[in-house]
């Protein structure tokens, strides 16, 4: 379409420097039923890309050529009064011997929109209208001469704005009422004129509407069009002048037949500052033009009236918006909550705003970066219940470079709303922050937080780590839970063992087998003897899901080769342990010692040991007693104090061991006298046996479990 359209304009012969767009409405030209002589299109400045509206003629066209003179005044009247508050506002005339073009800022009429607008917003727009066609009157001293539906404009503000200047003219000049009005019953076909201009055409502003009267000219046609507004028809004329409330508003004595007793704009408006447009939104609406010079509490009056009111969203977000983030940016503290206040209204435009609004992006995001810098409780506290409403409009970028490093010193915050809020804010961004961000970071202020001192906030903790467990990293997730989990479990608050018990519940699929077996039963079972029965069935069906998945598992495993083997062998152990009864042990000990061969000769045979001819060992007697020192046992060979370490040696002498069968021979008193055999750095102690003293200066390190932070370290 912007193809056609620009190709359109260079066929013409003349080329202006904007993108023409759909027609927003035809000409008479086009179509007979239209009370425009203007083509109007949606367009786009070239310059500046943003949205305009063009009016265009067509000089040359046979059906419209005879309206040249009304557009040429057109263009005159509207460019002298453009600047006037309520009147459609002019960016540019544009002439060739072809096209005559008027760019004006972006507007739909109201008539394709009108149906769409509640009684409050209507009057609110008569409101702005009667403000308008106050200062042509007025200030412009000029007659406006065709107040009709096709006139009226809605600009992208929700403002209404007044255009078509054909018939205008300065009420204090000389006129050429004729050439001017001479097509006006056609432009103006099966619409109500004044009663004074039915019966003497323009000779009226002549005679009964000279100079300043002119203006009750308008005032009839504004009447009428007030009916249109809030009724949607034309009215006739006995009904018209009946008319003494349209939603609150009388139009009787605008369109009273009688010249004398009709009231001009002016007086129209006067009369309803203390009735009919005495609405806290008018009055809102009236002073927001000077907002720039109010103080801070008359400027959070206006806001909160024109927010909260029944104001058009369009306006909100074209106007108070950039004022709200305006008067942000230019406040240096929270005195009052100022800055919290503003920042929930700036929030209170976005909600009733659509998705793709301008406004979000250029005054609402920007401001709300800005505050998550701010120390402030209220502010923060404000920003973290906004969030999860808005990060869905946010892009990833935004969230882990301009919220996250702010929102997370929340977590420190001595203020336990702000540690609450910070927490529950965590699970709607965990979708856009890194996975430096949430696996490290994020983890170590959650693994302080299950230490708080505040019950509700370590419950909160479990339940935050559950959410964001999918997003772990596979190596990281498996402690983390089962450390995080197991903890909560030990927890003095009841709510939190619960949370660790469904924390446990939701995250089977996490855990394999192997790992329910060898870590996630352990941890889970003392909740098993939990107190409270709540917790204590819940652990207990929780407890049989992890046996039912493990016993899935082994389900599907196979045998495998020793399996035959292996029966065998335990069916020899069985049989083994049966007959290890103490009757068959202490048979089977007396066997095996009176089974035991005597050997010829003993290291100590009695009658050696008596004899005078024995020889001694060159070990000293104080040395043999030491080693052969006789301890009491206390059944597991392992003395309860420690022994000190020997003094060194210069040499280890043999040491003399009795042989096991020399009780034999003592008995016997046989056997040769033999030497005693040296068993070199070995001593034989009867009794206790006294343990080696193990130097435990050892090189290998022995790494500390540091459990400061489960967030590194599970």
């Amino acid at each position: 379409m912007n193809f056609l359209t620009k190709t359109l304009g260079t066929l013409t012969g003349y080329s202006i420097p904007y993108t023409f767009g759909e027609i927003v409405d035809p000409s008479i030209a086009e179509d007979p039923s239209s009370n425009s002589l203007w083509k109007i299109y949606d367009g786009v400045s070239d310059k500046e890309n943003i949205p305009v509206t063009i009016f265009e003629f067509d000089l040359k066209n046979p059906v419209t050529q005879r309206y040249t003179s009304l557009i040429q005044n057109s263009v005159k009247r509207h460019r002298s009064l453009s600047l006037l508050p309520g009147v459609l506002n002019i960016i540019e005339v544009i002439e060739s011997d072809r096209f005559i073009y008027i760019i004006t800022e972006h507007v739909r009429p109201l008539s394709e929109s009108l149906t769409k607008y509640d009684d409050n917003t209507k009057v609110l727009g008569v409101y702005q209208l009667t403000v308008a066609l106050k200062f042509i009157n007025i200030e412009g001293t000029s007659v406006h001469g065709n107040l009709r539906l096709p006139s009226v404009y809605v600009t992208d503000a929700a403002e209404w704005k007044i255009g078509g200047f054909e018939f205008s003219f300065k009420y204090n000049e000389n006129t050429d009422f004729y050439g001017l009005y001479g097509h006006y019953s056609f432009c103006n076909k099966d619409k109500l004129v004044p009663p004074e201009y039915e019966s003497n055409g323009s000779d009226c502003f002549r005679s009964q509407l000279s100079g300043n009267k002119a203006l009750k000219f308008d005032s009839y046609l504004f009447g009428i069009l007030i009916f249109e507004i809030m009724k949607g028809r034309t009215p006739s004329g006995p009904e018209a002048a009946k008319a003494v409330n349209l939603g609150g508003i009388p139009i009787n004595k605008l369109v009273a037949p009688s010249i004398g007793l009709r009231i001009t704009s002016e007086q129209f408006l006067k009369n309803g500052e203390s009735s009919y447009f005495a609405t806290p939104e008018i009055s809102a609406y009236s002073r927001f033009s000077e907002i720039s010079v109010l103080n801070s509490n008359d400027k959070l009056d206006i806001f909160k009236i024109l927010v909260f009111g029944n104001v058009a969203i369009q306006f909100l977000e074209n106007k108070v918006q950039f004022e709200l983030a305006k008067t942000f940016d230019q406040t240096n503290s929270n005195e009052n909550n100022i800055q919290t206040i503003l920042l929930y209204l700036m929030y209170s435009i976005v909600k009733r705003s659509d998705r793709d609004s301008q406004s979000f992006k250029m005054y609402f995001k920007p401001a709300f970066f800005k505050a998550f810098t701010f120390s402030d409780r209220a502010v923060r506290t404000i920003l973290l219940k906004i969030l999860p409403t808005i990060v869905d409009q946010l892009d990833k970028y935004e969230v882990q470079d301009k919220i996250y490093p702010n929102l997370v010193t929340g977590f420190q915050d001595t203020d336990i709303t702000v540690r609450t809020e910070t927490l529950l804010s965590i699970s709607c961004i965990m979708d856009k922050i890194t996975d430096r961000q949430l696996n490290n970071d994020l983890l170590r202020y959650l693994a302080k937080l299950q230490a708080d001192l505040n019950p509700q906030l370590r419950a909160n903790t479990v339940i935050c780590l559950n959410k964001i467990s999918e997003k772990m990293q596979p190596n990281t997730r498996i402690g983390v839970l089962i450390t995080a989990f197991g903890k909560a479990l030990k927890d003095s608050d009841y709510v939190t063992r619960l949370c660790a018990v469904r924390g446990f519940k939701s995250s089977i699929q996490y855990f394999e087998p192997e790992i329910c077996c060898s870590k996630v039963l352990s941890a889970l079972a003392p909740a098993l003897l939990e107190k409270s029965a709540v917790i204590r069935n819940e652990a207990e069906e929780t407890f049989e899901m992890y046996m039912q998945k493990i016993r899935d598992a082994a389900a599907g495993l196979s045998s495998i080769e020793e399996d035959s083997r292996i029966e065998a062998d335990v069916e020899g152990l069985n049989n083994t342990m049966n007959n290890l009864s103490l009757e068959n042990l202490g048979e089977s000990l007396i066997g095996s010692i009176s089974n035991i061969p005597t050997p010829s000769t003993t290291p100590f045979p009695e009658s050696r040991m008596n004899s005078n001819n024995f020889a001694k060992p060159t070990q000293s007697s104080d040395n043999l007693i030491d080693d052969f020192e006789l301890a009491e046992d206390d059944g597991w060979g392992i003395d309860d104090e420690p022994i000190a370490e020997p003094q060194p040696r210069s040499m280890v002498k043999p040491k003399l061991v009795p042989s096991f069968n020399s009780t034999k021979s003592i008995n016997r008193g046989q056997g040769p006298k033999t030497a005693p055999v040296p068993v070199p750095a070995k001593k034989l102690v009867l009794g206790k046996q006294k343990p080696t003293k193990i130097n435990l200066n050892l090189a290998t390190k022995v790494e500390e479990d540091d459990d400061g932070g489960w967030g590194d370290g599970w």
